[in-house]
């Protein structure tokens, strides 16, 4: 017989229940593994970075390392194939400090940053400060950096110099390689190795080599109408392109020498593009700048307080800039005999004779034919003198006992004309080399009171060659007020008839205009 039972009657059995410690500790293993997967994701990355700069840093270590060893007279390798290695060991070591730029303008609000310039830089310290050139992020209203490594920073602007077109920018972070500068910016020399990095045409991180070509290359590039710019340009036949400017040059040891910045080009029509010569700012001036521009923002520039003339200045124009209107021509006494009558006379070498019995002079041919016409014993001569007083010119007239003789060989002339320039007269003078002459020197100024006066020829500053106006502004202008220049300098001495090379050492003074 079957047995029904009742549906209430029938119950099913319950589950067991779990207690909230059992359901704890059966949820925490899966806890800490997402915990563990968390971690281990956020965590990758970072140990990647950090193994990668770990990498990075002992690549160049050991470059450097190479690039600083003796050649080895057991090396079995080839003269060519150390050159390839030392090339490669410079592509190495330098590679990591060097950044590209994107300089972007915002031009409207709608298509915010739509002005977009490139250009190169590269690592000044692990603080993040970046050199680049002015030109490069001038007007940006944001700037980018790209790294070595691909990855991308936003930078500040900490501060420029349009002057000597120099600009400091920085980025935030850590893992940053900078750049190794050279110790002594005296080793580069015509001929010099060189390797210009950069990303010429928007290609990144490129190398090109080449040798220095020249020093001291001014071209006018940072010069307008309202201030005056300092340029003493390293040229280098090494590729530079657009692109380029602010990117390091370095030396065969992967040291900063120099930063690219200017090409010269005669393509007129459309933006240049590398004709062969390519600009440089030397390091020195580099440094200067920086560290000012790093330190408080505001960069301050040495001022000796001199006008000076180089050897391709027009005589005509120093003359000029004596306080003496050459008129149409004249002559200068570029040497005389102590016991010719144009000695005794008291004429003296370095005066300029502008008439003879009140004929004006206008070179030596008029000056012979004057004499020559000559009736009396007597010539009458009226000549400017800037020595020995040395800054201002003085009217002198001079009574010459002629004795007729139209051919003195005791004194010898030089043309005062636009087309004789000042090298033609430091010849004729004894001064064999090249230099830039002290026109003035400016009341109350270092130069002055050293002792400095119009007419020395300045051909060396602190053991460096100075041949031309720029040079020379840019050299004195790298430096602090305050430093201690050395100028070497020959002096003429026209009463003695004797020549002296001489040296003096010079504290800078702060230039406050835009005067030199």
């Amino acid at each position: 017989m079957s047995t029904f039972t009742s549906e209430d009657s029938m119950t099913e059995p319950r589950p067991p229940r779990i207690s909230p410690v059992a359901y704890v500790a059966t949820f925490i293993p899966g806890l800490l593994v997402v915990v563990a997967a968390v971690l281990l994701l956020w965590a990758t990355p970072r140990s990647i970075d950090a193994i990668s700069h770990q990498r990075t840093v002992r690549q160049v270590q050991e470059a450097n390392f190479r690039l600083n060893q003796p050649a080895s007279p057991a090396e079995s390798t080839t003269f060519l194939e150390q050159l390839n290695r030392a090339s490669r060991d410079v592509a190495t070591l330098v590679r990591p400090s060097v950044v590209h730029i994107s300089a972007q303008e915002e031009v409207n609000r709608r298509n915010p940053y739509q002005g977009i310039s490139t250009g190169s830089g590269w690592i000044w310290d692990e603080q993040g400060h970046v050199l680049t050139n002015w030109h490069v992020v001038d007007g940006a209203t944001r700037i980018e950096v790209q790294l070595h490594d691909g990855t991308v920073r936003e930078a500040k602007l900490v501060g420029r110099d349009p002057s000597t077109d120099i600009a400091v920018i920085r980025i935030s972070g850590d893992r940053l390689v900078p750049a190794k500068r050279a110790s002594s910016y005296n080793e580069i020399q015509q001929g010099s190795l060189v390797f210009a990095f950069g990303s010429p045409l928007d290609f990144r991180f490129s190398m090109s080599q080449g040798i220095v070509s020249g020093l001291g290359r001014s071209v006018g590039l940072f010069r307008n109408p309202t201030s005056i710019g300092y340029e003493n340009f390293i040229q280098v036949d090494a590729a530079i392109n657009p692109g380029n400017s602010g990117g390091p040059l370095t030396n065969h040891r992967g040291e900063v020498v120099g930063m690219n910045t200017a090409i010269v080009t005669t393509d007129v029509e459309s933006e240049g593009r590398f004709s062969g010569i390519g600009l440089a700012i030397p390091l020195d001036m580099i440094e200067s700048v920086a560290t000012q521009l790093i330190d408080g923002g505001v960069v301050r520039k040495g001022y000796l307080g001199i006008r000076v003339i180089d050897q391709e200045t027009p005589i005509y124009s120093w003359i000029a800039q004596l306080g003496v209107n050459p008129g149409p021509g004249g002559v200068l006494v570029s040497s005389l005999e102590s016991s010719g009558n144009w000695a005794a006379a008291g004429l003296l070498r370095g005066d300029y004779i502008t008439h003879y019995d009140n004929q004006r002079i206008i070179d030596e041919d008029a000056f012979v034919m004057a004499i020559a016409n000559d009736q009396d014993d007597q010539g009458v001569l009226t000549i400017w003198r800037a020595f020995p007083d040395r800054e201002k010119p003085r009217r002198i007239t001079l009574i010459c006992e002629e004795n007729g003789n139209a051919g003195d060989s005791s004194i010898d002339l030089l043309d005062v004309d636009r087309s004789t320039n000042m090298s033609e007269y430091y010849k004729e003078i004894g001064f064999e080399g090249a230099g830039v002459q002290i026109v003035r020197t400016m009341e109350g100024t270092p130069a002055r009171t050293s002792g400095l006066a119009s007419g020395d020829i300045i051909y060396s500053v602190n053991g460096r060659n100075v041949q031309t106006v720029d040079q020379l502004r840019s050299v004195i202008s790298s430096m602090l007020p305050s430093s201690i220049v050395e100028l070497s300098f020959w002096r003429p001495d026209p009463a003695a008839q004797q020549d002296h090379f001489q040296k003096v050492s010079i504290p800078l003074v702060q230039l406050d205009t835009q005067t030199w």
